[in-house]
């Protein structure tokens, strides 16, 4: 791990200039913010709302909550109710389409409801069996992270009805009164429920499950141009939120001071949304350290976003999360890095860097890193970087390296974005070609030994035209994978959702989801490219959002349901 570059104590001129171009940095964000809002329409009422109402939640284990469905992040559905052999029979269940947006997020499904949210800012529940609307919640601005579904009170015993005593019966009588009976079984009612999401100005929102309304909103960061790309992982009463921020793209505008955002990992209380605890991975904050003929004042240090879901590591008290680069030149310590951060204080355990120099953000680290337990019993971090380079890493020694693989085949260079998903035995990764050095429209997924590392196999993505047509057009797989037993699902940027076999790699089932879909809702839809957000699954049923197309894609505003020939 490289030092770090200490920022030199300002004076009095010097706190001048900082606070100056902090001021002049933080209008130019606003500027860019409020632009981006303006753009998002007034969405107008559900028109398929559900004619029954929404009754309390219980969560269990056919669920997909949260980012990966565990809080180790593996997106692994154990038990998916579907047959590998029947894969090849999905169709299309139902369709529901967004008002007025590119999709963005990925479902979350607890207790036969879905939950997902948009980019123009509502948020849906679902039912998962017709696509009825339950609810919707209005944010203040666009959402793109998986909603998280907690308890928010522990279960209660029902009062028990009360009966005219029962009539005395005859000596020798052994039958049971009714009010014995009543006695014998007191049901249980569910717990309240939360769900719980970040949007994108660096606020997390918890809304009342049942009935979709505000219970308390937390602004996590102040700058300007924040956002929560990662979804928050809820464990044991604390929400674990990421921050990182557009100011990247901000910082395209020569107006703009570049750069002041930091990223950060922070702890709330979940029943309040107090914050806990919150620790920036660039500690310095922001000051004005040169100037250039382009950029009469330059701000730093800055940058290293985390934009992955945290990932917890319950028997080591710890929080595993990814960071992307600096935005200056000034070196830090903790971009580029997978950070083991203690889930008490937020204290950085441990780090390990894995720095490149190809490609201006080569060595970032978006997707979240997957805990997996390995057949002896040992456990392994997995962290695929944009580089194409998957590490697994030692959690009983510091991160230490274990093996390290380039996914990509030769003369095909890409990196890896949205993460792997990995069963007990695989790590499934999928890579994009359009982060890679050069840029390219290739993709491809790979099955890696969880142990070793070894590539067991590689299946380059088929090639077909989109149906939008030749612009925009990309084969290559950013999106997150999901793996059930005997199949690996990987969306792609031209709009096909693919079924690979985990065996060796063979595409089972490809449906094209780039096209016109009647839906539940009335609303007119179509889908696109495929990405950020992977497939859900439960109960027989494979839920995706696409349309994707915030960059490099084609838009679209539809979530899309299959199940076996679509029953």
């Amino acid at each position: 791990m490289r030092g770090a570059t200490k920022a030199r104590s300002a004076g009095p001129r010097q706190t001048g200039l900082r606070q100056g171009a902090l001021y002049m940095a933080a209008l130019a964000a606003l500027f860019f913010a409020a632009a981006a809002q303006a753009e998002l329409p007034t969405a107008s009422p559900e028109r398929n709302m559900c004619l029954d109402a929404a009754g309390p939640l219980a969560l269990g284990s056919a669920q997909w909550n949260g980012w990966g469905r565990d809080v180790e992040n593996t997106r692994y559905q154990p038990e998916p109710a579907i047959r590998a052999s029947d894969i090849p029979k999905l169709a299309v269940k139902w369709a529901f389409g967004y008002q007025g947006s590119a999709v963005a997020g990925q479902p979350t499904l607890v207790d036969g409801r879905l939950f997902v949210v948009s980019s123009a800012g509502r948020v849906y529940s679902l039912d998962s069996k017709t696509g009825c609307t339950y609810w919707t919640f209005d944010a203040a601005v666009g959402a793109r992270t998986a909603i998280s579904i907690g308890e928010s009170a522990p279960p209660r015993n029902a009062a028990a009805p009360r009966y005219a005593p029962a009539p005395r019966r005859k000596h020798g009588d052994s039958r049971k009164s009714k009010h014995q009976l009543t006695l014998a079984h007191l049901d249980i009612l569910k717990a309240p429920s939360a769900a719980f999401f970040g949007d994108d100005t660096g606020a997390v929102y918890s809304l009342d499950a049942q009935k979709g309304t505000l219970l308390w909103k937390t602004q996590v960061d102040a700058h300007p141009l924040a956002k929560i790309m990662g979804s928050p992982t809820l464990y044991h009463g604390r929400l674990y939120v990421v921050l990182a921020s557009s100011e990247q793209s901000a910082a395209a505008d020569g107006a703009y001071a570049c750069c002041s955002f930091r990223g950060s990992v922070a702890a709330l209380d979940m029943t309040n949304g107090h914050l806990l605890w919150k620790t920036y991975v660039i500690p310095e904050e922001p000051q004005p350290y040169r100037s250039t003929p382009t950029a009469p004042q330059e701000l730093g240090p800055a940058g290293a976003a985390v934009a992955g879901a945290p990932t917890i590591d319950g028997k080591r008290n710890l929080i595993y999360v990814g960071t992307g680069g600096s935005l200056t030149e000034i070196d830090q310590p903790l971009a580029d890095a997978v950070l083991a951060l203690d889930m008490s204080t937020g204290q950085v355990r441990w780090a390990k860097q894995f720095s490149r120099h190809d490609k201006a953000g080569a060595a970032d680290f978006v997707s979240s890193p997957i805990l997996r337990t390995l057949a002896d019993g040992k456990q392994v971090i997995l962290a695929g970087q944009k580089s194409g380079i998957v590490y697994a890493l030692d959690p009983d020694h510091g991160g230490d390296v274990l093996w390290q693989t380039k996914v990509a085949e030769d003369g095909f260079p890409a990196g890896i974005e949205w993460g792997p998903a990995a069963d007990h035995r695989r790590l499934y990764v999928a890579v994009s070609g359009l982060v890679a050095e050069p840029d390219n429209t290739s993709g491809g997924l790979a099955a890696l030994d969880m142990k070793t590392g070894a590539k067991r196999w590689y299946t380059s993505a088929p090639a077909p035209a989109c149906s939008w047509g030749p612009q925009a057009c990309s084969h290559a797989q950013a999106q997150a994978v999901t793996v059930i037993p005997g199949a690996a699902f990987s969306g792609s940027m031209d709009g096909h959702l693919r079924a690979y076999s985990t065996i060796d790699g063979k595409v089972v089932w490809d449906y094209d989801t780039a096209k016109e879909f009647p839906t539940v809702n009335g609303i007119k839809a179509s889908g696109g490219s495929l990405d950020q957000g992977g497939a859900t699954i439960v109960n027989g049923v494979v839920y995706v959002n696409s349309g994707y197309g915030q960059r490099n894609g084609q838009p679209g505003n539809v979530l899309l349901a299959f199940s076996v020939d679509g029953k």
